[in-house]
């Protein structure tokens, strides 16, 4: 990064140290002038906006979001190159790409200044209001790249931030055994990971008989955390989690503070409000990304939103918890959709259970595959299970139980919670 790169960080997030703080008329007038320049920007300068034949001038506030369509990820794909800003090419821009791991792979630009913006002053911003200053701290990031990645990884960090903390990579396509040591050496104050990957520290840590060094604090993202997940792993690292949810279309959208709400990145993402308490449908707009602004991007995922200001004094808009990816739910003979995560705390229940993994195997037929510690589960165990998931599920659907050894993760480095594995035709 250049030096003129590192004093734009700085000035970015010392903005944002700033910002979280402002008043909700102050934040609602922010985002809505924010609004009104994007659309603008959009309908005279990208070309997928440029169709919809819409005057500029007719834009004078954010009510006027709702005359532009939704999109989704399959409509990017089919044509990105109209979702690029006149002016800004792949070559000129900053690339991110998601892995494919949902099969929908896709690659969105930025311009510098978002780019800097959203994948560096945010971050730093949500670590100093969670977990310090980063002043000589030990940071571990366990990233989704390959082994021999990891190297091109590290090197698109900013230069010049080893003088002020120390930051680590391991790939989380290694097997955790091989991570210990290393932490145990290292031992990171901060450990950004997947919720599954620090369970799968914390099973191999049980079984060796080692106890894992005491981790400050911790972050997850990319899979949804549940509460027993995130009791397991503060008790085993004797450390603080907060939740961060994101994607790679718009970097990170919120992230959890000390008393549990997800803070929307306001300055960065404007969401389209829902009544509190409903579980809906995300609905995002990009406020600063001019090389590829994405309008009303429905991304796919599921969220309970959050009524009134956080207890921590920030009061900008909040989600109380991530449901899941619309695609993840399981869909019932009847037609009718259920979050898997309302089956998880019946499984997680279990004290045995290390890992596991539902599975549709036809329209009203379910297996949950499971890796245990230790003991077996007994037949009875399992017949309870069983009936208390159809119990859940509240139709004529049949669960069984399978004890396999190990249940992998996606290319993306992620572990679904559930899978289907054949649906019958139609």
């Amino acid at each position: 990064m250049r030096l003129a790169d590192q004093l734009r960080v700085t000035q970015q997030l010392v903005g944002a140290l700033r910002s979280q703080w402002w008043s909700a008329q102050r934040i609602r007038t922010y985002q809505d002038a924010a609004l009104v320049r994007v659309m603008r920007h959009a309908l005279t300068r990208v070309p997928f906006y440029r169709r919809l034949n819409l005057c500029a001038d007719t834009i004078s506030g954010a009510a006027d979001l709702q005359r532009f369509p939704l999109i989704r990820k399959r409509d990017v794909q089919r044509e990105p190159r109209a979702f690029l800003a006149d002016g800004h090419t792949p070559a000129t821009s900053f690339e991110a790409r998601t892995s494919g791991s949902s099969g929908e792979p896709m690659t969105t630009y930025f311009d510098r200044d978002s780019w800097l913006f959203t994948r560096y002053a945010l971050k730093m911003r949500r670590v100093a209001a969670t977990g310090g200053p980063l002043l000589l701290r030990r940071v571990l990031l366990v990233s989704e790249q390959h082994p021999a990645q990891l190297g091109t990884v590290a090197r698109a960090a900013p230069h010049g931030l080893g003088m002020f903390f120390q930051q680590r990579y391991v790939s989380i396509h290694t097997p955790p055994e091989l991570h210990l040591d290393e932490i145990e050496r290292f031992r990171p104050h901060i450990i950004y990971a997947f919720p599954s990957y620090l369970l799968d520290l914390v099973v191999v840590a049980e079984r060796l008989g080692r106890r894992l060094p005491p981790t400050n604090v911790l972050y997850t993202s990319s899979e949804v955390l549940t509460q027993p997940a995130r009791r397991r792993i503060e008790e085993s690292f004797r450390g603080r989690l907060y939740d961060v949810y994101g994607c790679t279309e718009l970097k990170e959208v919120a992230w959890q503070c000390g008393h549990g709400p997800y803070h929307l990145n306001f300055e960065s993402v404007h969401i389209e409000p829902q009544p509190p308490g409903a579980d809906a449908r995300l609905v995002l707009t990009t406020l600063c990304n001019r090389a590829m602004p994405l309008l009303r991007f429905d991304i796919g995922d599921r969220a309970m939103f959050h009524s009134g200001p956080c207890r921590c004094g920030r009061a900008g808009p909040c989600l109380v918890e991530i449901a899941g990816r619309e695609g993840e739910m399981i869909t019932l003979p009847s037609g009718r959709h259920l979050s898997p995560y309302l089956m998880t705390t019946a499984i997680e229940a279990h004290e045995s259970v290390r890992k596991y993994q539902i599975v549709q195997t036809g329209s009203d037929a379910f297996r949950v595959d499971l890796v245990l510690a230790g003991e077996r589960a007994s037949p009875d165990w399992q017949d309870s299970l069983c009936a208390e998931l159809a119990h859940i599920a509240a139709e004529p659907v049949q669960f069984s139980v399978r004890v396999v050894d190990e249940i992998d993760r996606t290319p993306g480095g992620k572990r679904s919670v559930f899978v289907r594995a054949h649906l019958a035709p139609g």
